[in-house]
């Protein structure tokens, strides 16, 4: 098995090598994943929280001279604040989504489409919104690795938290668009294992996604209900550790304010009681 110990580097194929960040949780799994792809030429993809000691382990897989590009799939604090400590021991340029406000600064802003090109590699740049706003992912073309972030885990489902940007309609129209991607071979997500059926995974997703919206609708055709009474009638008691009660209740939101948005449900906001449309 592929070493998940925080810093220590480990191959994932002849341009592929992970190391996982020291932030270990019940939302970040063993830790984040920074990817370093490429041998001569290094691209760093998520270079993770702002931990002296990651950077040290990124560094020392790769030297200085040798990581030229810091990608960052969003701006979340467990994946983007170590890029200014990369980019100074580095010099390389830090490549992602321009927003305005970021303490992020963005020297190449990329968009869907573009290509980042190393000398031995090639990384298509998707727009996958759903997680953040600002969310990216990368295919790396040698190789059919998709770098997913936070839009697919190994071994859970990703937060989409409104509050933070997460946007539940986006999110599944982007599963939507990454289930009809020709040939993608594996799947290097932002926290957890190499997935090795993505098809499989992406479509487990979905129906994840809409079990869990028709469970919500099958619940309000009996009554107005609060989200915390929702989360108690749509959750397997074993499937929820108190611990991410909380971000249950957030996931539930971002359904119904999609089921809002479709004219499907009514209510308020986190506080209030929803109900089915008539």
């Amino acid at each position: 098995m592929p070493d998940l110990t925080p810093g220590v580097p480990s191959a994932l194929s002849p341009l592929v090598r992970r190391i996982v960040a020291p932030n270990p949780g019940p939302l970040t799994g063993p830790g984040t994943n920074t990817y370093l792809v490429g041998i001569d030429e290094v691209a760093v993809i998520d270079p993770g929280p702002d931990d002296e000691g990651h950077v040290d382990a990124i560094v020392g897989a790769a030297a200085p001279h040798e990581v030229r590009l810091i990608l960052l799939t969003h701006a979340h604090p467990d994946h983007a604040p170590a890029a200014p400590r990369l980019k100074e021991r580095t010099g390389a340029d830090v490549v992602g989504v321009r927003r305005r406000g970021d303490d992020i600064p963005i020297d190449r802003a990329v968009k869907d489409g573009d290509i980042v090109q190393g000398t031995e590699f090639g990384l298509d740049v998707l727009h996958t919104p759903g997680h953040s706003p600002d969310h990216l992912c990368f295919l790396l073309e040698e190789e059919r690795m998709l770098f997913t972030g936070d839009t697919v885990l190994e071994g859970t489902t990703s937060v989409i938290a409104p509050r933070n940007g997460g946007d539940m309609a986006a999110y599944l129209a982007t599963l939507e668009r990454l289930a009809q991607l020709p040939r993608i071979a594996r799947i290097a997500p932002g926290h957890g294992d190499v997935i090795e059926d993505p098809r499989a995974t992406l479509e487990q997703y979905l129906a994840h996604r809409y079990e869990r919206e028709a469970s919500i609708l099958d619940v309000l055709a009996g009554g107005d209900r609060t989200i915390p009474a929702l989360v108690d009638t749509v959750y397997e008691e074993d499937e929820l550790p108190e611990v991410l009660r909380p971000w249950a209740e957030t996931q539930v939101h971002a359904h119904l304010l999609k089921l809002r948005e479709e004219g499907r449900v009514e209510g308020r906001d986190v506080r209030s009681s929803w109900r089915r449309s008539a």
